[in-house]
């Protein structure tokens, strides 16, 4: 086993399809992040060279330490996601994605479909492990619907064909992001496994925080939605649990920033479009937003952005 990249009791940002770009690695990372992870990346993508697929590898010194997630059901393409990242990247893990709820992925057999599949799932497992440079880990969820939770069992399996540390979201795939995680099944997990776990699932702030950590016994915590529009989350949450102070500034000061970090990045014409949602994001709980909400979804430069933040910052 590999040393775990990061320490006990370390805050993640989970990936998201569409999200968690380089912008907005950096600017959680900026704000208390311990560890960032890219959007999962197809490995079918990396065999055949995909220039976009590719892309999204790339990340900052300030977005480090970074996981890189990969998916996939053919465990030699898999195989060649992790040889072509041991060539062309330093990431400080790679993490493989058994976890994705959303129908395209789920059809095709990859995500959380291989939960319905130990062995092949094993296989792939133990391909990416024989060959990675870099550690090696798992995300996955609670099972395939309430008739089949099989996290327990499938962490194990994850730990036999050699996953350094694993991620489970406490949720179903037939639950989406809906309902409630189920932290018993975490703890469960936990229990049933020697490496480490991290805990994933209605995070939203330090006390959700703390009773996840002393609760379930989970080496780390990662976050995804609850990040997004507040970066300062991992702040908050730091503050408070550990007495560790992360300067922050206000909310729409930080949104200006991640806005110039995808500008950076992308150019202001793809920037500044794929930045709507964000926006939407950062305008959620102002007062009277519902007009500055219409005004996002028309936004083309960044000026147009920068009129948005200056119009909401009267609002709050």
């Amino acid at each position: 086993m590999k040393n775990i990249p990061f320490n006990k009791n370390s805050i993640l940002l989970a990936p998201m399809a569409g999200i968690t770009d380089s912008a907005f690695r950096k600017i959680c990372k900026k704000y208390g992040a311990d560890v960032t992870v890219s959007e999962m990346i197809s490995s079918k993508g990396i065999y055949y060279r995909d220039k976009k697929t590719s892309s999204l590898m790339h990340y900052t010194a300030q977005e480090e330490p970074i996981i890189i997630q990969i998916f996939g059901n053919d465990s030699e393409c898999m195989k060649n996601a992790a040889e072509y990242i041991n060539l062309h990247s330093t990431p400080a893990a790679v993490d493989i994605n058994m976890g994705c709820p959303a129908p395209k992925i789920f059809q095709n057999g990859d995500g959380c479909a291989l939960m319905k599949d130990p062995d092949k799932a094993y296989k792939i497992i133990r391909s990416v492990k024989q060959v990675s440079a870099f550690p090696v880990s798992v995300k996955f969820r609670s099972g395939i619907d309430s008739e089949h939770i099989n996290a327990v069992e499938f962490a194990k399996m994850c730990q036999s064909a050699g996953a350094d540390f694993i991620t489970v979201h406490g949720r179903t795939r037939s639950q989406f992001y809906s309902g409630k995680s189920d932290i018993e099944i975490i703890k469960s997990v936990v229990s049933g496994v020697s490496i480490p776990v991290i805990a994933n699932g209605d995070i939203t702030d330090a006390v959700s925080a703390k009773h996840m950590l002393d609760y379930t016994g989970a080496y780390g915590i990662m976050i995804g939605r609850a990040a997004l529009g507040n970066p300062f989350i991992f702040a908050e949450i730091k503050k408070e649990l550990f007495n560790t102070f992360v300067p922050t500034t206000d909310i729409f000061s930080a949104a200006r920033e991640h806005l110039m970090y995808a500008v950076e990045n992308k150019g202001e014409f793809s920037a500044v479009r794929e930045f709507r949602k964000h926006l939407l994001y950062y305008l959620k709980g102002i007062n009277n937003a519902s007009q500055l909400k219409r005004m996002s979804n028309s936004v083309i430069t960044v000026d147009d952005c920068l009129k948005i933040f200056e119009l909401a910052g009267k609002n709050i």
